[in-house]
């Protein structure tokens, strides 16, 4: 990291007179202080951190707080949820405010709404605690592009801390598993938020010390008009794709939630066309590589967290592992996605951003793919491959449309720039998740009378495994405990198959994307304007 530190220049004197230097960014000459990037990036490494290290710990919340599939999903919705809506104000803002104060500040807000997850004791107040804890991690993710960016006046050099930004997201990624594993077994499921304390408390006092204050380029209005017509509309659709299958598809509150829904998104992007100042800069997508950013993150990450809800759950619940087993062998699947992440900015750089996202985008759909090979309580040995490639498309498809991406804005605009590309990954991930625990859902509810028929269960038992809850096969008689996971298992993968196919065919958008959308790129070359 030395070349790209010494790109930048002195944080430590900038710190010391409050502001940093010239108004194109970063700070004049020098270096960037090693500990003050320590600290940004494990600010980010929390909010990473949070979105596998929760998966682990579901089935042991579920047996703690009786939680279904349902509950389930709104444990990771509840969060994704929240993040995803806000990402561009949290971007816009600091574009207006200052970037340091509201990392900062965040980060305190990350640091305390974890320790009120910890301390929930129902489903519904961890529920509301996982939604404020979005909030605040909205603002740390395109707050830290705007610091890099101030940090990194050099575009090659800001580059390549793209690509170490998106290494620590995945190295959170692959240390989730495992650290939530060891956490769960040894102290329970609220162990996996304390462990954001410390961490945050350190970061935060650095953070203090060392990040130079950049004054605000732009002083105008945000556009909360926006932002609530995208909450709203966000949230109805959200609501609707995880509550439908319980409530019936043709009930009345959710046709009105789908209407509200694509009535209220409609509204926003009439909004947005007529404001000054808007939330969501329509002219960006004049710029194919925005365009093509927002298009191969949603479909991208929405496939791959959806797979991952359902793969913790499949090794866990139906599989039997414990929460470490089941840790240990995702490893393959997020170490591809660290070390992928920054050879997918590098190669992009090298052969094309075109190629390499299209790379990206057919792995991962073809991780998918493999996946329908998946029957009951089948070895690591037919699945690492999966993983392998599930990596290798996230890291290949991501990071090099994302940079392109900011590359295409003007640099000014880069808190709501890169609020573009990390909203269409967040919402995608959310929609992801929604999907593919709904198509599960459905398919256990519609099929688990008939699998379970012929076994004396009492018809308490055969609703609740309908439901997607689990946490009563221990207490199963011996004799028939077998064969009811059985059929369960069965079951249950048969849906997970729906939510992989569902999931290449949103890869395969993102391929055509990237063929059409993304012109070759190499690292002499300048962003455009857009429009």
């Amino acid at each position: 990291m030395a070349d790209v530190v010494d790109a930048a220049g002195g944080a430590g004197a900038a710190a010391e007179s409050g502001t940093a230097g010239p108004a194109a960014g970063g700070p004049a000459a020098g270096k960037v202080s090693p500990l003050l990037l320590l600290a940004l990036f494990s600010g980010l490494f929390l909010v990473f951190l949070d979105t596998t290290v929760v998966n682990v710990a579901l089935p042991d919340l579920q047996d703690d707080l009786g939680a279904d599939v349902r509950g389930l999903q709104w444990v990771v919705d509840s969060y994704l949820l929240t993040f995803s809506c806000l990402l561009l104000s949290a971007g816009a803002l600091a574009d207006r405010i200052g970037a340091k104060r509201l990392f900062t500040g965040a980060l305190v807000g990350f640091t305390l709404t974890s320790a009120w997850c910890a301390l929930s004791g129902s489903v519904g107040m961890l529920l509301v605690a996982r939604a404020a804890q979005g909030v605040t991690g909205a603002v740390l993710m395109p707050v830290s592009m705007v610091i890099i960016t101030q940090l990194f006046p050099d575009q090659k050099a800001r580059g390549r801390m793209i690509g170490v930004q998106s290494a620590v997201a995945g190295l959170a990624l692959a240390a989730g598993p495992l650290i939530g594993g060891l956490l769960v077994e040894e102290y329970g499921w609220q162990s996996v938020f304390w462990v954001n304390l410390p961490v945050g408390i350190l970061a935060v006092a650095v953070l203090a010390v060392l990040l130079p204050r950049v004054r605000p380029e732009q002083r105008t209005g945000m556009d909360l008009g926006g932002q609530l017509l995208f909450v709203a509309g966000v949230g109805l659709l959200t609501y609707a794709l995880i509550e439908g299958n319980s409530a019936g598809w043709t009930s009345a509150r959710i046709l009105g939630c789908l209407a509200g829904a694509a009535v209220t998104l409609i509204v926003f992007v009439l909004w947005e066309a007529r404001r000054k100042h808007p939330l969501l800069p329509l002219e960006f997508f004049r710029h194919p590589h925005v365009s093509a950013g927002a298009i191969i993150n949603f479909t991208v990450f929405g496939a791959m967290f959806g797979a991952v809800f359902l793969l913790m759950l499949t090794l866990q619940e139906v599989d039997g592992l414990s929460p470490v087993q089941a840790g240990v062998r995702t490893v393959v699947l997020t170490v591809t996605v660290a070390v992928t992440s920054v050879l997918g900015v590098m190669l992009g750089e090298r052969v094309g951003v075109r190629i390499t996202a299209f790379v990206g985008a057919v792995s991962m759909a073809a991780g998918l793919t493999g996946l329908l090979l998946l029957e009951y309580q089948d070895g690591f040995s037919h699945y690492w491959w999966q993983f392998l490639l599930l990596g290798l498309g996230a890291g290949f498809a991501g990071p090099p449309v994302t940079a392109a991406l900011l590359r295409a804005v003007p640099e000014e605009r880069a808190g709501t720039g890169s609020g573009v590309g990390y909203t269409s990954r967040q919402v995608g991930s959310v929609f992801g998740v929604a999907v593919s625990g709904t198509l599960v859902s459905h398919h256990l509810s519609s099929g688990a009378p008939s699998a379970l028929a012929g076994l004396p269960l009492p018809p308490e038992a055969v609703d609740k495994i309908a439901a997607g809850d689990f946490s009563g096969a221990a207490a199963l008689p011996e004799r028939i405990r077998p064969e009811v996971l059985s059929r369960v298992g069965d079951l249950f993968l048969d849906g997970t198959h729906l939510a992989y196919v569902s999931g290449a065919g949103a890869c395969g958008v993102a391929a055509l994307a990237a063929l059409l959308l993304l012109r070759r790129h190499r690292s002499g070359e300048e962003g455009g304007t857009p429009g």
